[in-house]
């Protein structure tokens, strides 16, 4: 009687099973990988920012230690991370049209970044492909493509239950966020375990260990959006208490930046929470509880700012971190012909893409190069800089893509956000998933809020997740 024949496994030109975990994967266990290889490639981002602030600026500056390139190492770990996550969906060949086609405006959108960074590379001296300008910021081309691997790499993501884990660590890392920015708020905190603290017209200002309260807005009303859906909608006990205790914490400091990302988001996730409990308070029987939470946070930031005087601090803040903290920003005088009211928010943000407008004009296509935006202007201001109103960012995503790294990305950039806004009212009108609400809210939220802030190593990739979230497809199905 003839043996049975052994169960063999698929490999790649006669190699060991081993060597094959690729092909041999199931989709548990895709899911499990991706699941741990973001969760620790986040965790990595927020760890090494808050090394970053921990140890104080100054001490790191004295040392001569470049401080501002450690969030974007750890960028790039989680960007090869993203981008690993998306070659085996791509072997495995589980990808479908619509994240076909997202992965396509990605490839076209890389194309004219690197013809852009070519173009800078020959031209400016101290310039890197990692880097960007030596004196920028550190977002040179590869660490944008690091941001564009993550999109790709969480679109792949085809169980609803890995992005409801990855979401758990964004509302750990926020409420520890919450914790440092509340420490924050102690005079003598600042001064010995932050880099430079935000105090602008006697009032101290959270940032976080993101580097900024505008980053720190953009960030908590990611967040703030994901724990309420999840507070109302969320069936697991454990992740249901975890997005209701970062209610309350996330909506005050939200607020409490005193930026105009700030209050537009609070206003925005009071009107989205309002608009669901009142819709489906019968049929969904939704509990009253996060509406509570979400207006006990606001209204307690609301009464701190006002007692000790509201105003949006959008100006001082912008050059307090371009300039204080990372001597990317020439210093603010109100003597130079060109200059403004600092703390008119409508004078600041017309000064800043007035001048991405005119460099537009001079370079459409091809840009100044990634993260050269100050360039220019150092060629036409004083030899001492520092008291020229140089800036490096234009705080306007779209005008900043579209200045330096020409118009082409600039159309591209905004064709994935409206591209991943449109999958994720589809993926929600298709499966009812908070996971699917949540995320469209925020990409939404964020093609409002890009006209009003730039891309920071520290927040700017949990962005480009959500958005690659929005093109998910999922399904239970081994």
């Amino acid at each position: 009687m003839a043996s049975a024949p052994k169960k063999t496994h698929k490999t790649i030109f006669g190699t060991t099973e081993k060597s094959n975990f690729i092909l041999n994967m199931t989709n548990n266990g895709f899911n499990k990988f991706a699941a741990i290889a973001f969760s620790a490639g986040f965790l990595l981002i927020f760890i090494l920012s808050a090394v970053t602030e921990f140890f104080s600026l100054r001490e790191l500056t004295e040392k001569n230690y470049d401080w501002r390139i450690i969030p974007s190492i750890a960028l790039g770990i989680t960007g090869i991370a993203g981008i690993s996550i998306f070659i085996i969906a791509l072997i495995k060949q589980t990808l479908d049209k619509k994240q076909i086609a997202a992965a396509v405006i990605a490839l076209i959108m890389t194309v004219f970044m690197y013809i852009s960074y070519i173009n800078a590379y020959a031209l400016v001296k101290d310039y890197s492909a990692f880097l960007g300008y030596r004196n920028g910021r550190y977002e040179g081309f590869l660490v944008h493509l690091c941001y564009l691997f993550i999109f790709l790499g969480s679109l792949t993501i085809n169980k609803e239950n890995t992005v409801k884990k990855i979401f758990s660590v964004f509302l750990i890392i926020m409420l520890l966020e919450s914790v440092w920015s509340a420490l924050q708020f102690i005079p003598s905190f600042p001064d010995h375990y932050s880099s430079i603290p935000y105090l602008i017209k006697n009032q101290l200002l959270p940032s976080g260990t993101t580097g900024s309260p505008a980053f720190l807005a953009t960030l908590f009303s990611i967040g703030l959006l994901i724990a309420v859906f999840g507070a109302f909608y969320e069936k697991t006990k454990l992740l249901s208490v975890l997005c209701k205790l970062s209610i309350v914490p996330l909506s005050f400091i939200l607020f409490k930046t005193q930026t105009l990302i700030g209050v537009f988001s609070s206003a925005l996730t009071i009107v989205l929470a309002v608009f669901l409990f009142v819709r489906n308070k019968k049929q969904d029987k939704l509990s009253s509880t996060p509406l509570v939470l979400l207006l006990t946070g606001t209204i307690a930031s609301l009464a701190f700012v006002f007692i000790r005087g509201f105003a949006l601090l959008d100006g001082p803040i912008i050059w307090h971190d371009g300039c204080k903290r990372l001597a990317a920003f020439g210093q603010y005088t109100a003597k130079l012909d060109n200059s403004f009211d600092i703390h008119s928010i409508k004078e600041s943000y017309a000064f800043m893409w007035n001048k991405a407008i005119e460099f537009i004009g001079k370079f459409p296509i091809t840009g100044l190069g990634p993260d050269a935006f100050a360039i220019p202007q150092l060629d036409t201001v004083k030899p001492d800089f520092k008291l020229a109103m140089t800036i490096d960012r234009p705080y306007n995503e779209y005008l900043f893509y579209a200045a330096t790294l020409g118009i082409p990305s600039a159309l591209a950039f905004a064709s994935i956000l409206i591209y991943s806004a449109v999958n994720g009212a589809k993926a929600f009108k298709k499966n009812k998933s908070w996971i699917s609400l949540a995320a469209v809210s925020i990409s939404i939220m964020y093609i409002i809020t890009a006209a009003v802030t730039n891309s920071t190593a520290t927040v700017t990739p949990f962005v480009w997740f959500i958005l690659g979230t929005c093109c998910c497809s999922f399904t239970e199905k081994e």
